[in-house]
């Protein structure tokens, strides 16, 4: 059972007092600035075509923060074009990207998805494929208390790798074929 500080009808009108601090959107685009500048293009390895037909399942790597790759899986309709919605599916703490099966019902209703791994997660809930041992290309699962990592310093902190890792995953996926507005 949760236990809350405040009775449900504060809860819902609560609003924090802390200021956002002034330099906040300069400090995260200098992150999502270096972040691009170390990027490599998406790579996309055709997964297991005779099992998930009429899906087109994609073992896909891209780049996240520091140019680490990040492992995702991109499924869409195998008759997917530059029309096609694509979803951009964010796991969080706990869990991976599982396996593409978890993941086949938006293609199965015409949509592709695009469901990035959770650096450094997996195992709670559903199984990881990437590490988060920068620079280490060999790196896999590992533990996933790793809430704490970094916090020391912002530019480093677990979360501002993992929230720049999503916005690069947006914009792999909008790269993809079968993304709207994609290349």
């Amino acid at each position: 059972m949760p236990w809350f500080d405040l009775p449900l009808d504060q809860l819902r009108e609560y609003r924090t007092d802390t200021a956002e601090p002034p330099d906040l959107d300069v400090w995260w685009r200098l992150r999502l600035d270096e972040a691009r500048a170390a990027a490599s293009p998406p790579t996309l390895t055709r997964h297991e075509a005779d099992i998930y037909a009429p899906v087109e399942v994609y073992d896909t790597e891209f780049s996240g923060a520091g140019g680490d790759r990040i492992r995702a899986w991109y499924l869409r309709p195998a008759d997917a074009d530059g029309h096609t919605p694509v979803v951009v599916k964010f796991i969080g703490y706990g869990g991976g990207r599982g396996l593409p099966a978890e993941h086949a019902l938006l293609p199965a209703l015409g949509y592709a998805v695009f469901v990035m791994d959770t650096r450094g997660q997996g195992g709670r809930w559903t199984t990881g494929a990437t590490g988060d041992r920068q620079g280490d290309p060999a790196a896999g699962p590992e533990n996933a208390q790793v809430m704490t990592r970094g916090i020391a310093q912002p530019e480093g902190y677990y979360y501002t790798r993992l929230f720049t890792d999503a916005v690069l995953a947006v914009e792999a996926a909008r790269e993809l074929t079968g993304a709207p507005g994609s290349r």
